[in-house]
This record gives C-alpha cells, structure tokens and sequence, in this order.
C-alpha cells in the first residue's frame, strides 16, 4: 500500500495473467471484487466507483468508465462510457 499507492483487499479474487497499467499503481479494488484471467487494465483508464466490467471486453487507452455504468460492449480509446447498459458518449481521440 505505501510503496504502490494501491489497496488490493486479501479476499480479491484475481485470475492468472491479470495485468494492471503501470504495474497497479494507484489502484483500489473493492474487497468483494472477482477479477477474471487474463484480464488487461490499459494505460490512463479511468473506472467509477460502482462500475461493473462484464464478459471479454476491451477498455482502451485513456478510456474513462462512468461511476455505477455496466460495461458490456468495447469501450474505444479516449472515450467516456456511462449509463445502464454503458454507451460510449464521447472520443476524444475520435473527436467526436
């Protein structure tokens, strides 16, 4: 916790080959978390509190997850995802 910044409860249950930007610095983790294998957390990713990820999807650089949205579709690079099921609104590396 010091040395990363991050909090990773013990009762996290973390798959194999989990990945984590920049190694999970600055990372909190809910202790009822369940993060599946392999799984891969981009660079610049921002994630609400609240937020559910849900099936294979990809999160993409710089990508930002809106807090209580449930993630079900690819979320593209600098976009913004929000709602229930999550749509993406905007991209700023699409300019739209």
């Amino acid at each position: 916790r010091i040395v990363f910044s991050a909090v990773v409860p013990p009762g996290v249950q973390i798959g194999k080959g989990v990945l984590l930007g920049y190694k999970g610095l600055g990372i909190i983790v809910h202790r009822r978390a369940v993060i599946g294998n392999n799984v891969v957390v981009g660079a610049h990713v921002t994630i609400g509190a609240g937020a559910k990820i849900l099936g294979p999807v990809r999160i993409g650089r710089g990508a930002r997850i809106g807090a209580n949205a449930v993630v079900v579709k690819d979320v593209p690079p600098g976009a913004t995802a929000i709602g229930i099921p999550a749509r993406v609104m905007n991209s700023r590396d699409q300019g739209e």
